[in-house]
């Protein structure tokens, strides 16, 4: 008898730490309108390119610094969901043919070679450095957490064992939510274009 409600006890105190330790789900709907209407301050630009360029010139870079950036979030919960190692160093793109792709020997092999075929998941880029992404992600992480939240909630029902399958719907969802995400984050450029003019036509610091 004693031992059935240890058990009980047990099972209860564990459903309990589950229960609070368990991450509520973001109304997503709601995080992207708060990115989509935010205006970056001069000082952010800054920040988010890592301190290297005026807040200008700043601005004109991270309009894509900030896309690949999230995108680069995206990438590894999505690596991270389907149980594949982190990303090594990064690597030129190749050409490969379906039948390339279909010939991998590996799963994880599978992916990496869907994923250097994908332009918006090869890790080959043309306009930034592989050392220009840490302080745009740092930046993205504290000033908006809720991306890399999203990316992870809406990749939280992948299957525990992977097939080429749940690799090529895993990767469609990506492009989904990423779309979506990147949709708010260029309403956030719009919106801190506009803030900008507005607040230098009023100061008269027009050059």
């Amino acid at each position: 008898m004693r031992s059935a409600i240890v058990a009980c006890l047990l099972f209860a105190t564990h459903l309990h730490a589950e229960t609070t330790l368990s991450t509520p789900l973001l109304n997503i709907e709601e995080e992207l309108a708060n990115i989509s209407t935010t205006c970056l301050s001069y000082p952010e630009q800054e920040e988010i390119a890592g301190y290297t360029l005026g807040y200008r010139m700043a601005k004109i870079l991270n309009v894509y610094l900030i896309s690949e950036a999230h995108f680069l979030i995206g990438r590894t919960e999505l690596r991270a969901a389907l149980g594949m190692p982190p990303r090594g160093p990064w690597k030129r793109k190749r050409n490969l043919k379906e039948e390339d792709i279909l010939a991998a020997p590996t799963i994880e092999e599978y992916y990496e070679r869907r994923e250097e075929s994908l332009f918006f998941l090869s890790l080959d880029n043309g306009f930034f450095l592989e050392s220009n992404f840490p302080p745009a992600i740092a930046f993205l992480d504290k000033r908006f957490p809720a991306i890399r939240g999203i990316y992870r909630q809406e990749f939280r029902n992948a299957k525990k064992i992977v097939d080429r399958e749940e690799v090529d719907s895993m990767i469609s969802k990506f492009r989904d939510v990423a779309l979506r995400i990147q949709k708010a984050v260029r309403e956030m450029q719009d919106e801190t274009a506009l803030c900008w003019y507005n607040n230098e036509k009023e100061v008269g610091n027009f050059e």
